[in-house]
């Protein structure tokens, strides 16, 4: 049986909701609202920078119910985690439980943290990271995690920290592989070239290397998420979606 395949993008604010008109068939009051008749799921990656209220995230959710009650949110973890206390002290518990109010009320399955590349591969730093997560309540709560630079010279660690927290591997899966096969993918595509890899269209081609490669995953593999954090985002994601 082929894996639970859901594909959106990181964020709707910059959504030109009438780009997709013909697309949305029922009324809606903001761009969320219109997103979430395009897709099933976004990533919020405001919160990296900034976390929100929690009556804000409470009204994100009732905006997508009243348009899809099954529409999912997922959540990149606020960068002073991951950047500024690097996984530790009690500041970055904090922040994971505030962090955790917001995933309630906004029903979230999975949370991202991504590292910087200068939080390199180093017996400091995975000791950080493993005493973070056995700190930590995540409760339900999937945990994924993006290493980015000197990591993938070392993939072997990659997959023991991942084994090590409960970390589920998110790679962008057009340039490296996941370091272990899980129940869950999680894929975050982001482009290339200079000066901004955001500033990219995926063409045809490697939205249909991105299908084969979701189709070649193993049975194990119950659930993938694909999130388009490109400036064409809207377009290639809805594009990806209906790629057989």
């Amino acid at each position: 049986m082929p894996p639970t395949l859901r594909i959106g993008c990181c964020g709707w604010s910059y959504l030109n909701e009438h780009d997709f008109d013909d697309l949305l068939t029922q009324p809606y009051r903001s761009k969320l609202q219109a997103y979430a008749q395009l897709f099933p799921v976004v990533e919020i990656n405001s919160t990296f920078y900034r976390l929100p209220r929690l009556s804000t995230a409470e009204k994100w959710r009732a905006e997508a119910d009243d348009i899809a009650p099954a529409f999912e949110f997922t959540v990149k973890a606020y960068q002073g985690i991951t950047h500024f206390h690097r996984f530790k002290g009690k500041e970055a518990i904090a922040q994971f439980n505030t962090l955790t109010e917001l995933c309630r009320a906004l029903r979230v399955r999975v949370l991202l943290f991504q590292s910087p590349a200068s939080f390199t591969p180093t017996k400091v730093n995975i000791e950080a990271m493993q005493k973070f997560f056995r700190t930590i309540d995540r409760g339900s709560l999937l945990c994924a995690w993006e290493p980015r630079g000197r990591w993938y010279d070392e993939p072997a660690r990659i997959a023991d920290v991942c084994a090590s927290c409960k970390l589920i591997h998110c790679v962008d899966p057009l340039r490296n592989d996941p370091a272990l096969a899980q129940s869950v993918a999680y894929y975050r595509l982001h482009g290339f070239g200079k000066p901004s890899m955001y500033r990219y269209d995926f063409s045809r081609e490697e939205l249909q290397r991105l299908r084969r490669i979701i189709q070649a995953l193993p049975t194990s593999t119950k659930d993938v998420y694909v999130f388009f954090n490109n400036v064409e985002c809207y377009r290639n994601g809805r594009e990806c979606m209906h790629m057989t």
